[in-house]
């Protein structure tokens, strides 16, 4: 049944926006700048799969209501009355991910440092969701001498707690750029 692949669809098209940019650094193609793509344009994707979902029970609940007035059995029906709620609750849960995100939920709140460690909040781009975040905050903290690091969508920044005898400011914006969204020094640190 056509609604049934509509719906399946359209939650892949509602997850690319997230888990795209996390599958990218994963498989190593971060620095391709796909995900900053990708993230820059998430709500194209999230209306693209809210007007697929859309769609989808449109043509669901036509087929469903022809097939009651000719009393006929529909073809793939019991699956599609799986599929379409899933996708919904798919696509809603990616929508309020995103939407979270922007309300200020996801905000960096990153601890003072030790007396050995030193801060920095470096300025991001390209970061739309709370994956975005993850993303980049794994990416950092897999450096030796990273204490923490507490990314934030609505200031469109990162901020790290690290050891400058083992990592440079330097290191840490190229671990960002590794995984595709733009990190730059500081104005304080730019020569």
């Amino acid at each position: 049944m056509q609604a049934r692949k509509l719906g399946i669809l359209s939650a892949f098209l509602a997850s690319v926006c997230c888990v795209g940019p996390v599958l990218l650094a994963v498989v190593g193609l971060g620095g391709l700048g796909l995900g900053a793509f990708i993230g820059a344009n998430h709500w194209y994707f999230i209306a693209g799969a809210g007007l697929l979902l859309g769609w989808a029970w449109y043509a669901y609940l036509r087929e469903r209501r022809r097939c009651v007035t000719d009393r006929c059995e529909m073809v793939g029906g019991k699956a599609t009355r799986i599929a379409l709620p899933l996708a919904t609750l798919v696509v809603l849960g990616f929508f309020g991910l995103n939407l979270y995100t922007y309300v200020g939920g996801a905000t960096a709140q990153a601890s003072t440092p030790s007396a050995a460690y030193a801060q920095v909040v470096l300025p991001v781009e390209g970061m739309t969701c709370y994956t975005c975040t993850v993303t980049v905050e794994h990416s950092l903290k897999a450096l030796e001498g990273v204490q923490e690091a507490k990314a934030s969508v609505p200031g469109r920044s990162v901020t790290v707690s690290y050891d400058p005898g083992k990592v440079r400011v330097e290191q840490l914006v190229a671990a960002v750029n590794e995984t595709g969204y733009r990190a730059r020094l500081p104005e304080k640190d730019r020569g």
